[in-house]
C-alpha cells in the first residue's frame, strides 16, 4: 500500500529534490488520505454484543382441570453485532420446560447461564429463533392463567389459543393493546406488550353483563413497580416507576407508601391533579380524570443514609396483584454489603426489567423482586476514603535528537497524549535548555515556565469517542549547547525532559555526526539501547484532531496573541530537524516520573580542512 500511495504522489504532485518534497493540491492529498488513512481505521465496537428486535409468543391450552398446561411456541428475531470472538445470546427464562429450540432452521445446543436458555455463537449478522416449551397453568377464584419470563426484545407480540364453550373474558397486565375473536370453540387472544421481566396471561369465564340496579363489578388493579436506589456519600436517591392495568372500573386516585423520612422530589404522570403526603409518608395522587388500562405514576425521592436502614421502598395500596422490582447501584466509593431481606428475594442483575437498568450509567449491583406486602432490605454501606486516579497518559512517547560536531543538541520530542482534567502538561528540561517550538493537535502555543522552572505546556481535553478518550499530539522542540566533540575517543551524554504524565513506550533516536561510531557495549543510563524499535511508533495524526480540540487549541492561540504573548495574529514558528548523521536507536517501556538520559562512549574522526 505505501508504494501505491507514493506513485500516487508522485503522479498526481511535483517533486521538489532540493527539498526533499512532493508538493500536490490539497484536494488530492486529501482524497489519498481519506481512502488510505481514515477508511482504514477500525470501526468503533458496538455497544452491545447483541439485540432483539422481536419477540411473537404463540400459545395452546391442553388439557382441563389439574392437568392442563400452555404449549408456547416463541419466534425471536434479533443480531449479533460483536464481529470477532463469541456472544452469548439469553433467549428465555429457564422456568420454563423447554421442548425444543432451532436457530437458522437447525437444531440449536442451548445451556442454561445466569436463568436464562443460552445460545453461543462466533457468528455476526441477523439470526431467527424459533422454541417451544410447556407451563403450567395456575387456577385460583375461577381465574386460570400462566406467566411467562419475557426476553429483552423491542417489540412483543402474545397469542394464545383456549378453547372453551362459554365466553372468555382475558386480562393482560401492562399490555398496550388486547385484543379477543372467537373460531369455533376456540378463543383467540392476542396482545402487544411493553418491556417487562415477565408477563402474566389470566382469563375467566365472562359473565353476563350486570343491569343498573346490579352491583357493579368490583374494580381491580395490577401493578408492577421498578424501582432503582442510588446510593452515594450520604444519599439514597430513589427512582420508583409503577406501571398501573386498571380494569372493569375508571380510578382517579392512586396511593403510595414511602417511609416518613424520604423527602418527595417528584411525582410524574400524566393528567396529575394535585398530590400530597402525609405525615407518615402517604402519597395521595388525584388525576383529573378517570384513569383505565395502564398508567405509569413515577416517584423521585430521596433520604439520609443512615447505618443498617432498611431501603425506602415505594408499597402500593389498594391492588389486587403487585409485582416489585429492585435494583440498587452505587454512586461514590462505597461499599454495598446485603443482608437478609424480609419479604423479598434477590434476583441476577440480569433478571431485572430493561426499562429499570436503563435508567443508570452506574453498574447495578443487587437486585431484587417482590409480590408486595411488608417488604424490608437492609443494607450495609462501607464508604472507603477516595485515592487519585490518572487523568492524563502518554500513550507513545518519540523522541530524536542531533548531535553537531560543535556539540550543539537539537531535540524534538512528540506525545500522544490523552487528557481528561489536566491543564498543562509539565516538563523539565535538561539544564541549559531553550524551547525553540512547542504544538498541541497541529496548532502552535506558546509555553510557560513554572513556579520551579519547568515547562508547561497548555493542554485539551480529549473528547470521548467509542466509550474512550481520543488522543492529541504534543510536539517539543528544544536545543541545548554542548562541549565540541573530541577529536580520537571521547564520552557523550543527552537527556530527554522528565513529564509529569506517565509514558507507557519511550522511542528516542539519536544522531550523531557521520564521522563518529559509537564504542561496542559502553552505552548506559536509564533508556536501553536496542537494534531496533520493538515497533513502529504510533502518534496521533496532527490534522486528525476532533472539533472541540481544535476549538479549544485557537482559543489558547488567539488568548495569548490579544495578551501579546505572540505578537498580534503571530503562531509561533513551526521548526524542522535536520536529521542526519549516523542514526542509533534506544527505547523503554512504562516510563514513570524519573530522568530519561543516554551516554556512550565515541570515536570520531575530524576531517582535515
Amino acid at each position: 500500500m505505501n508504494l501505491l500511495l507514493l506513485a500516487s504522489l508522485a503522479l498526481a504532485g511535483t517533486f521538489n529534490s532540493s527539498e526533499g518534497k512532493v508538493e500536490l493540491p490539497w484536494n488530492d492529498f486529501n482524497a489519498l488520505y481519506t481512502k488510505y488513512v481514515l477508511d482504514q481505521q477500525k470501526p468503533p465496537a458496538s455497544p452491545r454484543d447483541w439485540t432483539l428486535d422481536r419477540a411473537v409468543f404463540t400459545g395452546t391450552v391442553i388439557g382441563e382441570g389439574d392437568d392442563a398446561y400452555a404449549i408456547v411456541k416463541l419466534n425471536l428475531r434479533g443480531a449479533v453485532h460483536k464481529k470477532e470472538g463469541w456472544s452469548t445470546v439469553p433467549l428465555l427464562g429457564a422456568s420454563t420446560a423447554l421442548r425444543s429450540a432451532t436457530i437458522g432452521g437447525k437444531d440449536a445446543a442451548l445451556f442454561v447461564q445466569s436463568g436464562y436458555y443460552t445460545f453461543i455463537t462466533d457468528k455476526p449478522g441477523p439470526f431467527e429463533a424459533n422454541l417451544e416449551f410447556a407451563v403450567k397453568l395456575f387456577e385460583a377464584d375461577g381465574e386460570k392463567g400462566f406467566t411467562l419470563p419475557l426476553p429483552s426484545a423491542g417489540a412483543t407480540v402474545v397469542g394464545l389459543a383456549v378453547k372453551s364453550a362459554d365466553d372468555l373474558e382475558f386480562a393482560v397486565p401492562g399490555a398496550q393493546g388486547l385484543n379477543v375473536t372467537t373460531v369455533g370453540t376456540e378463543r383467540r387472544l392476542e396482545a402487544y406488550v411493553p418491556s417487562m421481566a415477565s408477563l402474566t396471561v389470566s382469563w375467566s369465564r365472562k359473565v353476563k353483563e350486570q343491569t343498573a340496579d346490579e352491583k357493579k363489578r368490583e374494580t381491580r388493579v395490577y401493578a408492577e413497580a421498578r424501582t432503582l436506589i442510588g446510593v452515594s456519600e450520604g444519599v439514597l436517591s430513589g427512582r420508583a416507576d409503577i406501571d398501573y392495568t386498571v380494569l372493569h372500573n375508571p380510578v382517579e386516585r392512586f396511593k403510595v407508601s414511602l417511609p416518613a423520612d424520604a423527602t418527595v422530589l417528584e411525582v410524574r404522570g400524566n393528567g396529575i391533579r394535585t398530590w400530597s403526603q402525609a405525615k407518615d409518608g402517604t402519597i395521595d395522587v388525584e388525576l383529573n380524570y378517570g384513569a383505565e388500562g395502564l398508567y405509569r405514576l413515577g416517584i423521585d425521592y430521596e433520604r439520609t443514609l443512615q447505618a443498617g436502614a432498611n431501603l425506602p421502598l415505594v408499597a402500593l395500596i389498594g391492588v389486587t396483584r403487585e409485582t416489585d422490582y429492585v435494583g440498587v447501584d452505587a454512586r461514590s466509593a462505597v461499599e454495598l454489603v446485603a443482608k437478609a431481606a424480609t419479604g423479598a428475594v434477590p434476583i441476577d442483575v440480569r433478571e431485572l426489567p430493561a426499562a429499570l437498568t436503563g435508567q443508570t450509567d452506574y453498574p447495578v449491583l443487587l437486585a431484587y423482586r417482590a409480590r408486595g406486602g411488608d417488604v424490608k432490605i437492609p443494607l450495609d454501606v462501607r464508604q472507603h476514603p477516595d485515592m487519585d486516579m490518572l487523568v492524563t497518559l502518554v500513550d507513545t512517547a518519540a523522541a530524536e535528537t542531533l548531535v553537531t560536531e560543535d556539540g550543539r543538541r537539537m531535540t524534538r520530542v512528540r506525545y500522544g497524549v490523552r487528557n481528561n482534567r489536566k491543564q498543562f502538561l509539565n516538563l523539565k528540561l535538561p539544564d541549559g535548555a531553550e524551547v525553540w517550538s512547542a504544538s498541541v493537535a497541529g496548532r502552535g502555543v506558546k509555553v510557560s515556565r513554572g513556579e520551579k522552572g519547568d515547562v508547561l505546556v497548555p493542554l485539551v481535553r480529549s473528547d470521548a469517542s467509542g466509550g474512550a478518550l481520543t488522543a492529541f499530539l504534543v510536539e517539543l522542540v528544544y536545543v541545548e549547547a554542548g562541549a565540541e566533540l573530541a577529536n580520537g575517543r571521547g564520552a557523550l551524554e543527552v537527556h530527554l525532559p522528565t513529564v509529569d504524565a506517565p509514558s507507557s513506550i519511550l522511542q528516542w533516536t539519536v544522531y550523531i555526526p557521520a564521522t563518529a561510531t559509537i564504542v561496542p557495549r559502553t552505552s548506559k543510563g536509564s533508556v536501553r539501547r536496542v537494534d531496533w524499535f520493538s515497533a513502529a511508533p504510533v502518534l496521533p495524526a496532527e490534522a486528525v484532531v476532533t472539533s472541540n480540540a481544535q476549538q479549544a487549541v485557537r482559543a489558547e492561540v488567539q488568548n495569548q496573541g490579544e495578551t501579546g504573548a505572540l505578537g498580534q495574529g503571530v503562531e509561533p514558528v513551526e521548526v524542522q530537524l535536520p536529521l542526519s548523521g549516523n542514526a542509533y536507536t534506544f527505547e523503554k517501556t512504562l516510563v514513570l516520573d524519573e530522568g530519561l538520559w543516554v551516554g556512550f562512549d565515541y570515536k570520531h574522526k575530524v576531517k582535515v580542512r
